[in-house]
């Protein structure tokens, strides 16, 4: 058989459509009405929108007067301030701000403010950038309109809001920082106001020698550069603990300071920018700035500065992973505090070593000029670091003061009129589309495993071109079972009459010696064989031929129902083979042409008597007496009878019925015939229809009188189900 045989072609399609076109358009509506269903029952969504424009954000020009530069504090990545505004900080302030009785009322369960604040996270807030600017459109969906226009203008606020406390953060920890320390300096200044003065009165010594001046002038120089370098000490670390509390919010590990402080390599860079400090410190004292030596060393320094941070930046980042926008900012902060903080302990110990060399040369002077100018030094510290703290908490205040959002709410929210969800023209063809989609698959599903013939096109793949096809027979319905099956003598002229004709002259010509004894059987049961055998036998006796029609059934006999007979004859071949009756006491005489032999009492084992002499002596005797032998036996598929007795005849018609007759069946009786060693004769193919066989049904119903009057009919239903028009009344 070709390999190609059993491709799907555009015709096969098409009858595939046409046969299961009912399927499919009931499945496209019970999508359509299931879409208007949900579209019905659907709670809308309203959405409200907001429009933010992102600034730079920069300290304000109050600020920058007092600080001396304008500092740059913004984040320029918009994916950032996205991530801020979807924060919990952000969503639990606008929750506030609206007020969380609004939510619970409109809630149809109990919540709780973390699960409103999640679902308002991941399901009714949705920010995005739009293309080319630095403008975010914020959006809110919710059942209830005003409840949404609430909730974007809360949420636009406090994200403002939350940005302001950002920037400020810097300046907030600075004042605070200062502000508790302020009070601890200025007791301790006037502390030692009041020691300087007791000591001067008591031992009667003001003035100090050209030696202790020169040795307390270089004291309180490192003094305060110390103190100045342990005060801003003091604020990295503070900064950096804030950081790490941020960051530890996100379930992140983060390398501890300890750990930075105690790498190895730090150290080596610490010590070294110790010793470069000292150095340069002591070429100071000798050489004037833009000597050579005091700038080579002060690339070294500065050299040795940047290793040690891109090395606390390698130790930080080989434990953290980035996670988003928001945590890489901080991160990178982190890490720009943590060197500055190693490089600010660097500074630190240089200088610390140097005073202790000075404080070594003040055990050289007088006892009395030793403890002068140890009150001297501890007055003029703790004056420089009052007079440090008061300036630096003034322009920290000021600063903290200047600092101003980033972002402006270009158009708030107004209350939506109409709902975005659910859009009902894409919903409804969506749902259309679906509906088309699932008829289409249906229907080939459906063909798929169905496994019944479709039509001759089929046939003819699984047979082969050999086995001709002797008569295609319409589709028909009988009112009921009897006379009314013998549709040759009550409808000469109808569709179904005159493919029995064609199929009469087809089994003439289907060998070269007009076959005399036909077997007609099926390959299952309600495929239509005992009306196929009375009607052929029918147009047998039609054509002139003398015709017998032997029912040979014995197992569910029923050609004389069908022949409208008036009950099972006590007679028949029952009789006739096992008790002698005479052929003629059983024959009964149906029309001109047209005997009829009945079955008679069935017998417990049919297949023995198909065997015997007596049978073979009968077939003989019908093929001396009449032209035409016409025998109905049971489904091959249920019986071996069909193929024994087709041995003492000559050939078999085997009847099949498009939609009924499967293609497994088919084959296996066509394999038992010729495996048999019986002759078939062709095939007669029962029931088609439009679909089955368009071209033949047409021809049928299109070139007969009974065509005629079957069309008059469809249009005459086809009126009666249209609905009568309705008039408008006036």
């Amino acid at each position: 058989m070709d390999s190609t045989a059993t491709e799907l072609t555009l015709e096969d399609i098409i009858r595939i459509f046409k046969k299961r076109v009912g399927i499919f358009l009931l499945t496209v509506s019970i999508a359509i009405v299931a879409t208007l269903l949900y579209l019905f029952l659907a709670t809308p969504i309203y959405e409200a929108n907001v429009t933010i424009k992102i600034n730079p954000s920069y300290e304000s020009n109050v600020a920058a007067l007092f600080t001396g530069t304008q500092i740059y504090t913004g984040r320029p990545d918009i994916s950032t301030e996205i991530e801020i505004i979807k924060s919990r900080t952000v969503v639990e302030r606008a929750v506030e701000i609206v007020g969380f009785h609004e939510f619970v009322r409109h809630s149809k369960r109990e919540i709780d403010k973390d699960q409103l604040v999640q679902a308002i996270i991941k399901g009714w807030v949705k920010v995005a950038p739009v293309k080319d600017t630095r403008i975010v459109r914020l959006s809110v969906q919710h059942p209830d309109p005003n409840l949404a226009t609430k909730l974007a203008n809360a949420i636009a606020t406090a994200y403002n809001d939350r940005l302001k406390e950002l920037s400020q953060t810097e300046y907030t920890l600075r004042r605070t920082f200062i502000e508790q320390q302020l009070p601890k300096v200025e007791e301790r200044l006037v502390q030692e106001q009041e020691k300087l003065r007791q000591f001067k009165e008591k031992n009667q010594i003001f003035v100090l020698s050209e030696q202790a001046k020169s040795v307390l002038s270089m004291l309180s120089n490192y003094d305060s550069e110390y103190n100045k370098l342990n005060l801003e000490l003091q604020e990295v670390s503070m900064k950096i603990k804030i950081l790490r509390d941020t960051l530890s919010k996100v379930d992140q590990k983060i390398i501890s300071s300890e750990v930075i402080t105690s790498n190895p390599v730090i150290e080596q860079l610490r010590a070294k920018l110790v010793n470069l400090q000292v150095e340069l410190s002591g070429l100071l004292q000798t050489y004037p700035e833009s000597d050579k030596r005091v700038v080579a060393l002060r690339s070294q320094i500065a050299e040795t500065e940047l290793l040690m941070k891109k090395e606390v930046e390698k130790v930080v980042s080989s434990q953290t992973q980035v996670i988003n926008p928001m945590y890489t900012q901080t991160l990178a902060e982190l890490m720009d505090n943590e060197g500055r903080y190693q490089i600010l302990q660097a500074r630190l110990n240089a200088v610390n070593q140097l005073r202790k060399t000075y404080q070594q040369r003040v055990q050289t002077l007088p006892r009395i000029e030793q403890e002068l100018v140890e009150l001297e030094r501890n007055l003029a510290v703790h004056s420089q670091i009052y007079t440090t703290l008061l300036q630096k908490f003034e322009e920290s205040r000021i600063a903290e003061a200047g600092i101003a959002g980033n972002s402006q709410i270009v158009d708030s929210a107004i209350v939506p009129k109409t709902p975005v969800k659910p859009n009902k023209r894409l919903t409804l063809a969506i749902g259309g589309a679906l509906g088309v989609f699932v008829g289409i698959l249906l229907v080939f599903l459906i063909e798929y495993l169905d496994k019944t013939l479709k039509g001759e096109e089929e046939i003819k793949r699984i047979l082969g071109n050999q086995i001709p096809i002797l008569g295609r027979i319409p589709k028909h319905e009988l009112e009921s079972e009897g006379v009314e099956e013998l549709v040759v003598l009550n409808s000469p002229t109808s569709p179904i009459s005159e493919g029995f004709k064609l199929a009469c002259t087809n089994i003439q010509f289907s060998k070269d010696v007009a076959p005399k004894i036909l077997v007609i059987t099926s390959p299952g049961p309600k495929e239509g064989k005992t009306f196929t055998a009375v009607n052929i036998g029918a147009s047998f006796a039609q054509s002139g031929f003398k015709t017998a029609l032997v029912d040979l059934d014995m197992r569910k006999p029923r050609l004389e129902k069908a022949l409208g007979l008036d009950a099972r004859k006590k007679l028949g071949l029952t009789n006739y083979l096992l008790q002698g009756s005479p052929l003629e006491e059983i024959t009964v005489k149906f029309s001109n042409n047209l005997d009829v032999i009945p079955v008679g009492p069935l017998p417990p084992n049919p297949t023995v008597l198909f065997t015997s002499s007596k049978f073979i002596d009968l077939m003989k005797s019908l093929s001396e007496r009449y032209d035409k032998v016409v025998i109905d036996l049971p489904p091959i598929l249920a019986a071996a009878d069909a193929l024994v007795v087709g041995k003492y005849t000559d050939g078999i018609v085997l009847i099949t019925r498009a939609g009924m007759t499967s293609r497994d069946s088919l084959k296996i009786a066509f394999e038992n015939i010729k495996v048999s060693g019986n002759t078939l004769l062709g095939i007669l193919i029962n029931g088609i229809d439009k679909i089955s066989s368009s071209y033949y049904y047409y021809y049928y119903y299109y070139y007969s009188e009974d065509g005629k009057r079957v069309r008059k009919r469809e249009k005459r239903k086809a009126k009666e189900k249209k609905p009568p028009l309705m008039l408008k009344r006036r």
